[in-house]
């Protein structure tokens, strides 16, 4: 069958018209929006990103902020429930001590006043310390010394003549094993003024430390009328303490017989001291000036001072002489 029209040759593109075979046009499209909306909006669109940065950044402070609250709160708990603390308190504060140690010696005594006393079987002679003025010193003193009313002994030591407990004469530190292991201590103020206390802050401590007086610790007998549970001494043994009174007087308490700790602690509360404080050695060094001037010393006591006169004591003594002040 003729046609008029041409063969198309598919191989070889050749159609039966005259057109030329359409080319596919591919276009590649640019996504970035550089309208003229967009470029006004991109201001905008910073300053809100500025905004979430500066809320995010004040986000993290304010939880950094109270993360350290917490912290600081856990800490002080725990500093409270946690933090050795003495078994009794006594009925003056470490603030209140410090206030009575940068008082002046309200009068002056010539000697002590002796009232010898006894109360649940318990005998024992009180001095009074009324008006005198305290110091540690590192040697015996001399008995011939007219100044001189009461002395006595203060810390324990160790078998290397380090103290136990804190132990400070006139502004320095003596080396000490188990500084804080005995709560309650017995201050000295440069002037001579005392005070007991209970307490194992070492504030009462680095007091007279910085203002060159002294300081000791002992164990407990009394802590605001209290008594601990248990005693760390045990037996019978002539026992001695110092003490406060509700109305604040101070007194040296030494015991006439044997006695436990518990029984001789017992007997001062129920006398009526508030709180008291153990002195080692009993009736080890018994001397003292009376109010009128008279003078007692047994013979025994004579020969301990001997036996000292060739070495210092290897703890300080508590002495207490005649008040200068008037």
């Amino acid at each position: 069958m003729k046609t008029d029209q041409p063969i198309i040759d598919i191989d070889d593109e050749i159609r039966s018209d005259d057109r030329r075979p359409e080319i596919p046009t591919f276009t590649i499209e640019d996504t970035t929006d550089s309208s003229p909306l967009k470029d006004s909006f991109s201001p905008f669109r910073e300053k809100k990103a500025q905004q979430r940065a500066k809320s995010n950044k004040g986000l993290i402070i304010a939880l950094i902020v109270l993360t350290s609250f917490l912290l600081a709160a856990i800490l002080i708990v725990a500093t409270v429930f946690f933090t050795e603390k003495p078994e009794v308190a006594s009925s003056v504060s470490d603030k209140q001590n410090i206030e009575i140690l940068k008082a002046s010696i309200p009068k002056r005594a010539d000697g002590t006043t002796v009232t010898s006393d006894s109360i649940f079987g318990v005998v024992f002679d009180m001095f009074s310390l009324d008006g005198l003025t305290a110091s540690l010193e590192r040697e015996m003193p001399d008995t011939t010394d007219s100044s001189l009313v009461l002395f006595m002994r203060s810390a324990d030591y160790h078998p290397d003549g380090s103290m136990l407990g804190t132990v400070v004469i006139n502004g320095k530190e003596m080396p000490a094993k188990e500084p804080r292991k005995r709560p309650s201590y017995l201050a000295i103020s440069k002037d001579g003024v005392i005070a007991i206390g209970i307490s194992l802050s070492d504030k009462v401590a680095d007091f007279v430390k910085n203002n060159d007086g002294s300081f000791f610790r002992q164990y407990t007998l009394l802590g605001d009328g209290e008594l601990p549970t248990d005693f760390m001494l045990h037996g019978k043994v002539e026992r001695a303490g110092i003490g406060r009174m509700a109305d604040g007087k101070m007194y040296y308490v030494v015991s006439k017989h044997k006695e436990t700790m518990y029984d001789f602690a017992d007997a001062l509360r129920e006398y009526g001291f508030v709180d008291a404080i153990y002195i080692t050695g009993g009736n080890a060094y018994t001397f003292h000036r009376s109010s009128d001037g008279n003078i007692y010393i047994p013979e025994e006591t004579k020969a301990k001072l001997v036996k000292y006169n060739t070495t210092a004591p290897p703890a300080p003594i508590l002495v207490f002489r005649k008040s200068s002040a008037k």
